[in-house]
């Protein structure tokens, strides 16, 4: 072979060789440019500590087509530039979790999320800050703090502390006012935390959730502490009156769907003696039984617990379940102003609890049409039964006499002197007759009298004024019995079907204004 020959050999075989030598070189056009190079972003694991008022949102996590608090977080970080427009799309390319799934309309104070971002020392300050301007008023980052890198705080949370408020009226009892003026006794409070301790420890509340079977292995739930706190006042500036509330306090493992509102329901049911005792216990066996859910609006998630990892990353990470002094001081501002005071507002205005308690009275706890079970209204005449024993009674001692009552025009009076009954009826326009079929007193009485109009019925301490008319119609149906006499006990009726402000004179249940 000539030495052309073996010259062009050597150059045909060169890149198979540089190949099986591993020392092939990049062309030029492959190489990146000194000004082209890629710089490596350090990225860490953060937790997000933060507070929302859940009323204008769909829950927690995102739903497309929905307003929720992580569309409006993410959307915010975006904004930023703390995550691309992909990772926007599909969190999960920057781990995004959260510690709890809240439900349409419930609020959190102390929210835990998880993330992946671009690692900085000024996360806890300028970072909260830079986000805060960015997200609607009803949604507060306190702080954010650096994680392990293996940190999930669902996973991670070893348990969830919930509250619930709510008007203490909520536990008056068959012969007690269900209205503002209520206060509850301590002897409520105590028999309130002895049925809560009933749902300590671990249960299946299959019948406290929607959609699982009894040997659902996903029902059994465990219960560290269910405790009654004590009341307090607040002032409702519409009427200008005070309203005592009362806050139930829950910590759990973890929490199924609705879990927490039935839990409060039922106690409700069995402290106005809708329900017996008993009852309870037997809400966890294989029966099903229609739980009464109690309305969302006073349900608060308070806190997730960290405490396995706290422990664990003690001397490496700042703990997640106490974010110390100055963070908690925070928290408790934005809870009252943020969350706290706008439940008890909403409750004022709304009033979601007096509603749900109307229908209480009527809820069939028996699910299954099939099943033998006392029939619906036993349920329902617990409290009238009262009633009824009462009226039995001062039936004895009462007896009703007829009075004539001349015209509303005229101005009228009627007094029966023998039961202390007496109804005064101001000079006003057009009448409507008002008939108390069993004892034949008929007394007319304007549907729209601007005057006072009073009736006392002697024995219960019943007063109804005209400016008071619907508070106490709907507190008499909502629980209070009275004794009309010769008449008998109330009959329980349907308020809720008419708007505050309009008439109930088709809706007293003492039979003052009747058609």
């Amino acid at each position: 072979m000539t030495k052309l020959a073996e010259v062009v050999e050597q150059k045909s075989d060169a890149p198979l060789h540089g190949v099986q030598s591993g020392r092939v070189e990049k062309r030029h056009s492959e190489s990146q440019s000194d000004g082209q190079a890629k710089v490596r972003i350090k990225k860490a694991k953060y937790a997000m500590l933060l507070a929302y008022q859940g009323k204008n949102y769909f829950g927690m996590q995102i739903q497309k087509g929905h307003p929720t608090i992580e569309g409006e977080l993410i959307s915010a970080m975006h904004k930023l530039g703390w995550i691309t427009e992909q990772m926007k799309e599909q969190p999960s390319l920057f781990h995004f979790q959260r510690a709890a799934r809240t439900d349409r309309a419930v609020s959190a104070v102390r929210q835990i999320c998880g993330m992946e971002l671009p690692q900085r020392d000024d996360y806890a300050i300028i970072g909260v800050n830079e986000l805060n301007t960015l997200l609607p008023e009803d949604i507060r980052v306190i702080s954010m703090r650096r994680a392990t890198n293996l940190f999930h705080p669902q996973k991670k949370c070893c348990a969830r502390t919930y509250s619930y408020t709510l008007p203490t009226f909520a536990f008056a009892k068959p012969t007690e006012l269900t209205n503002a003026a209520f206060r509850i006794k301590k002897e409520t409070i105590d028999e309130i935390n002895h049925l809560l301790s009933i749902y300590k420890g671990t249960h299946n509340f299959f019948n406290y959730t929607s959609k699982r079977e009894f040997d659902d292995r996903s029902c059994f739930r465990y219960i560290l502490s269910f405790e009654c706190g004590e009341p307090f006042l607040f002032h409702d500036d519409v009427r200008n009156e005070d309203v005592e509330f009362i806050q139930l306090t829950v910590k759990g493992q973890s929490f199924i769907l609705h879990q927490i509102r039935k839990m409060v329901g039922m106690v409700i049911a069995v402290v106005r003696e809708l329900q017996y005792k008993s009852y309870i216990q037997r809400t966890f066996e294989s029966d099903r039984v229609d739980v009464p859910k109690a309305p969302g609006l006073g349900l608060l998630l308070e806190r997730v617990h960290y405490d396995v990892y706290d422990r664990k990353h003690a001397k490496t990470h700042e703990p997640l379940t106490d974010w110390g002094p100055e963070v908690e001081a925070r928290v408790k501002e934005v809870k009252f102003e943020l969350i706290t005071k706008e439940i008890l507002i909403s409750e004022l205005r709304h009033q979601s609890m007096l509603q749900w308690l109307a229908d209480l009275v009527r809820h069939d706890f028996c699910a299954d049409p099939e099943a033998e079970e006392l029939p619906k209204q036993t349920f329902l005449t617990m409290a009238v039964a009262k009633a009824e024993e009462a009226a039995k009674a001062a039936a004895e001692k009462m007896e009703v006499k007829e009075e004539n009552v001349p015209s509303c025009e005229d101005g009228a009076k009627q007094e029966a002197l023998e039961d202390g009954t007496t109804a005064n009826v101001s000079s006003c326009g057009d009448t409507i007759k008002k008939e108390i079929q069993e004892d034949g007193t008929t007394v007319d009485i304007p549907p729209a009298c601007t005057d006072a109009i009073k009736k006392e019925i002697q024995g219960d301490n019943v007063t109804v004024q005209s400016g008071q008319i619907t508070e106490h119609c709907r507190a008499c149906m909502l629980g209070m019995w009275s004794v009309i006499p010769g008449k008998g006990a109330i009959k329980l009726c349907e308020w809720s079907t008419h708007s505050i402000g309009q008439s109930y004179q088709l809706a007293c249940p003492l039979r003052l204004f009747q058609k």
